[in-house]
Order: C-alpha cells, then structure tokens, then sequence
C-alpha cells in the first residue's frame, strides 16, 4: 500500500467518524421525521380555535387603520404598523404570508370590508381579520400539533418554486442543506473505508448495486 494510500484511508476514517458523531442528532432527527412524514395521518391532529377581540388602533399611523392604494395595497409603514399590533396583541410568532384587503358577506348579507393577514410558522397557520369599520379582529388558529411541527421542519422550505414565505426559515433551511452535505460525506468516506476492506470481494459490491437497482426498481414499478 502506498503512502498515499494510507494517508487516504487515515483520513476517510477520521471524517467519517467524526463526522457522524457530529451529525448524529441530525440524522437520527430526519429519520424519525422522514417516518412521520409518510405517515403523517396516524400522528397529525388539527386543532382550529378562534380568538376575538378589538386591535388599538392608537399607535397606528394616524391612529386608524390603512385604507388600500391605487394598486389595493397598504403601504409598507401602514402594513408593517398593523403586523406589529397583531404580534404585539395576540402573541404571534412566525413570518408573514399575506396581507390584503377584502369584502365578505357577513350573515345578514351586508358586505364587510377587511384586512386578512396570514402568519405561518412550522406546524402552524395564523389568519387574521380586521374589520376595518371597528378594527374588531378574529384571529384563527390552525395548529397541527408537534407532528406538524418536526413535519415541517423534515420539509423545510416548501414554498421556494411559488416564492411562498418560508414555513421554517433561511436558518434552518441551511441546516437542512448542511445535514445532506454531512450524509454525503459520510456515505463517500463510508465507501473509501469498504473499498480498502480486503475482504470485501464481491459481495459488497452486489449489496451495493442491489440496494441502488432495488430502489430505483420499486420507484420505476410501483411508483404511480
């Protein structure tokens, strides 16, 4: 065996020793998620409550709620003066989704103007509505539970082909691609250490090409 040989093998068992134990808390995290994710429905219960009451309006900008422009938009300080009242009054977390201005039929068929602003964070959806007569708001909550939650977290993004607000954000979506780029790592160095085996013969590689063939095989078959 020749020196670089050795220094690769030392190597490749250092990364992928310690890369695992690094990346163990992750890994274990998207395998358990990954299990409840194709099995969402034995553990998701969606919980929806409702909450009313009146928003201040006195530290909005000129103490009243924004009227739409030209475009039907808020401007940003208008918008971002009534985001801030809700986070402040009902407690919201998450990032904001939508704010847009809207007419409804109430029970007696009169039409209500309002301002709908949506929040979302991991395993949770927060829709508000203002009315805009006399700020009255009903907030509703739609909460799947800690399920949804580790859900969300094992999908990330999954608004970034429709430019949807992050469900969980750009921090955690680089944890996401941190973890992928560790298991390729380890994978890689995994294949270094079986490859110097001696005896690894031919049977390693028929387990390896059969578990590759195999799952291309049921997505090919059995994949509708």
């Amino acid at each position: 065996m020749s020196r670089y040989q050795r220094w690769l093998l030392k190597t490749a068992r250092t990364i992928h020793v310690y890369a695992t134990l690094f990346g163990l808390a992750l890994i274990l995290f998207f395998a358990v998620t990954g299990f409840i994710l194709n099995h969402v429905e034995w553990f998701e219960s969606d919980h929806i409550y409702t909450v009313t009451q009146s928003l201040p309006t006195a530290k909005l900008p000129g103490g009243k709620l924004p009227e739409p422009d030209a475009k039907g938009e808020a401007t940003g300080e208008d918008k971002l003066a009534v985001v801030e009242a809700l986070r402040k009054e009902f407690g919201l977390t998450g990032e904001l989704t939508s704010f847009d201005f809207v007419e409804r039929s109430d029970d007696d068929g009169n039409a209500k103007k309002l301002i709908k602003v949506e929040f979302k964070r991991a395993g949770e959806i927060a829709e508000a509505s203002i009315d805009r007569e006399n700020a009255t708001t009903a907030l509703e909550y739609k909460s799947q539970g800690w399920a949804g939650v580790v859900s969300d977290l094992h999908r990330g993004n999954r608004g970034n082909r429709t430019n949807e607000v992050k469900f969980t954000g750009r921090v955690w979506s680089l944890v996401i691609d941190g973890t992928c780029i560790l298991m390729l790592v380890i994978s890689m160095t995994g294949l270094i250490l079986w490859w110097s085996l001696k005896s690894r013969g031919k049977w390693g590689a028929i387990f390896l090409l059969t578990g590759g063939l195999g799952a291309f095989a049921v997505y090919y078959w059995f994949v509708p």
